[in-house]
């Protein structure tokens, strides 16, 4: 960890031109002192992007091929050639898919890069002594063979968490079946852990095209035309956060990475090169439950919360859910209900409410009474959350390519 950890922020305002996006890195890294004080010539370099979904970066869901391509040809210049594109696509998700949709397939293509992917790798068991709730991961070997690893996630919301950036970005490494346990115990913690074991060397924040609203996939494409590039990557997601109008302690992987080690999200000890905060930066479309909880609807259909002692994914969650149905008008699927988080909740307290009771989060299951409904998690999942609430495939419109990621939830 460094003690005076920096961060440079530089203007990009070119998507696809690799001149242009190739200075503004190098302007990036020039600040931070050059590629060359943490990567070596011969070294074998991995870059993980964020491909979550077969979606163009258009929309702000996915990285720009075009930066990771610039940076290829960056690390090419300080004689790194043993580069590769790595990435393991969402569960249920097929990875070549997102490749080919993604614009990487080309870039491999026009630069000589493999793609490879995660899933159909081989994956190595390692122990992890300082995990809090992961103690084993079985980690691709690209993964574990690599010199150093490059994450490019994009500067966007995210509908568990305030923000999704380099450090959740790591998720993407791990095994299916990880990926979804990871949600039944405590996500924020587990992302924490897993970073012990790979955490970034250098981390790129593609902002060309960031997310706001309802993050990572249903979001408003957020044109910031920036980049921004750390050797620490908890700094650079700090940062990135504040960026964004959001503080950085608000979430809390940001904030148990910085507590235990791995990097340094304090903003005032934070060195910032190129733009600033100030001149940089716009405060990005959030969800909200501000005015719905005290509208008509709302009241019409007897919803109510009672949050005692929620953690930020819960709420998060719960946001984004109440958000969603109240402006699709289908508040009527948790009519009459009380949703109940945290870990401070009086059993007493539930026995005297006469509606239907859903706790939300692994916390609540304590409490729950037969008639009620257990949403477990840490947080739930979105996905099993709308199941629960019979939503079914046709309430996601027209977004097709979820269909296989639906599927392995358990939606026919």
């Amino acid at each position: 960890m460094e003690k005076n950890p920096e961060v440079s922020i530089v203007r990009c305002n070119e998507t696809e031109d690799i001149e242009t996006i190739k200075q503004s890195l190098k302007e990036a890294f020039k600040f931070l002192g050059g590629l060359t004080t943490v990567l070596r010539k011969g070294d074998r370099v991995v870059i993980k992007p964020n491909l979550l979904l077969p979606v163009s970066y258009e929309s702000g869901a996915t990285t720009n091929p075009f930066v990771v391509e610039a940076l290829i040809e960056l690390l090419g210049e300080i004689g790194v050639t043993r580069t590769v594109i790595a990435e393991g696509a969402v569960v249920g998700q097929n990875t070549a898919k997102c490749f080919s949709v993604c614009g990487y397939d080309e870039v491999a293509k026009r630069k000589e890069v493999p793609l490879i992917d995660l899933k159909k790798d081989e994956f190595i068991p390692l122990g992890l002594s300082s995990g809090k709730v992961v103690r084993m991961l079985k980690l691709p070997k690209t993964i574990v063979e690599a010199d150093a690893i490059i994450s490019v996630p994009v500067l966007k919301t995210h509908d568990c968490f305030p923000v999704s950036l380099g450090l959740k970005n790591m998720k993407g490494v791990i095994h299916e079946r990880d990926k979804q346990k990871f949600h039944l115990l405590d996500l924020a913690q587990c992302i924490v852990d897993l970073n012990k074991l790979v955490l970034p060397t250098i981390t790129v924040i593609d902002g060309t095209v960031g997310m706001e609203g309802m993050g990572p996939v249903y979001g408003i494409p957020a044109n910031a035309r920036v980049l921004l590039a750390s050797f620490d990557c908890v700094a650079a997601d700090a940062v990135g956060s504040a960026l964004m109008g959001i503080d950085p302690y608000e979430t809390s992987y940001i904030k148990l990475a910085s507590e235990q080690g791995l990097g340094t999200a304090d903003l005032n000890r934070i060195k910032i090169h190129g733009e600033s905060l100030q001149s940089a930066g716009r405060k990005f479309k959030r969800i909200s439950l501000e005015g719905i909880l005290d509208s008509e609807d709302f009241k019409k259909h007897r919803v109510s919360l009672m949050d005692k002692g929620g953690c930020s994914g819960c709420r998060s969650v719960i946001t984004a859910l109440i958000f969603d149905l109240y402006n699709n008008h289908q508040l009527s699927r948790i009519e009459n209900s009380t949703i109940v988080l945290g870990q401070n909740i009086d059993p007493e307290e539930i026995e005297r409410i006469e509606g239907r009771v859903i706790c939300f989060g692994a916390c609540t299951k304590w409490v729950k009474r037969d008639k009620d409904v257990l949403l477990p998690g840490c947080p739930p999942h979105i996905l099993d959350v709308k199941k629960a609430l019979g939503y079914t495939k046709d309430d996601f419109g027209n977004f097709s390519f979820l269909e296989t990621h639906l599927k392995s939830f358990g939606w026919e």
